[in-house]
């Protein structure tokens, strides 16, 4: 019983002195564990910042698109159009009282796909005003995209049009327009004119009849019709209205 007494603070002393050591490493490993983790974190963090500098900073050539991007056209027939409005450009000499018709070049405003926009990336071509554009950069300023820099620097501006396109945002606010066609119809005898080369709010009237008179009080005025300011509307094959806004 004596030998069995001394045995037991033995094996007591024996057991805190192998368990006091190991308490002591698992608190040190629980102290350090959450400092070499948040460390881990950072280093991942800041990783992927390097490489999202890397990426913005230099593209590699194989990620470059090469998108043709081209204005949206429209289908006109120069010889029998279909009903529509178009813009037209022309002069008086153009009116041939004789045979009752006028020669105009038809155009239409240079539109593009919403859905080919939004996709443009760096490297894609963008053919607007009839040149071919490589985009270098693209900035969205409100809404408004900023091509290469924009207009005065070469570049171009492209504002939504609405009805899921883009149109040109040029000087003073101005579209641009591509040429689709050039025709020659005849004047339809329930032609309308309507003018306003000199005021905005009081446009001059005319129609068939008195077409000659109208012709000669324009001739050196304002003799020349721009795509800009003028729309013609065709009806089963004949001009039915010539339309002309004041433009500053």
């Amino acid at each position: 019983m004596k030998c069995m007494k001394k045995i037991k603070p033995m094996i007591f002393a024996l057991l805190l002195s192998v368990t006091l050591p190991a308490t002591l490493l698992t608190g040190c490993m629980s102290e350090s564990a959450p400092e070499d983790e948040t460390d881990g974190a950072l280093r991942i963090i800041n990783r992927e910042s390097e490489k999202e500098v890397d990426q913005t900073g230099i593209i590699p050539e194989e990620d470059l698109h090469n998108s043709d991007i081209r204005p949206l056209g429209m289908d006109y027939d120069s010889t029998s159009p279909v009903d529509s409005t178009v813009s037209a450009e022309f002069n008086i000499k153009d009116f041939d009282l004789d045979a009752g018709t006028l020669s105009f070049r038809a155009y239409t405003e240079e539109l593009f796909d919403s859905a080919e926009i939004t996709l443009m990336q760096i490297g894609d071509t963008l053919n607007v005003n009839g040149e071919a554009l490589v985009v270098e950069s693209i900035q969205d300023k409100d809404g408004e995209l900023i091509i290469n820099g924009g207009i005065e620097e070469g570049g171009t501006d492209l504002i939504s049009n609405g009805g899921g396109t883009y149109r040109v945002h040029g000087m003073d606010d101005y579209a641009t327009y591509i040429q689709i066609g050039a025709s020659t119809l005849p004047l339809s005898e329930d032609l309308k004119i309507s003018d306003a080369y000199k005021d905005a709010s009081t446009p001059v009237e005319a129609d068939y009849e008195g077409l000659a008179d109208y012709l000669d009080s324009l001739e050196g005025a304002s003799d020349s019709y721009s795509y800009l300011s003028t729309k013609v509307r065709i009806e089963k094959g004949k001009i039915v209205e010539i339309t002309r806004i004041w433009t500053p």
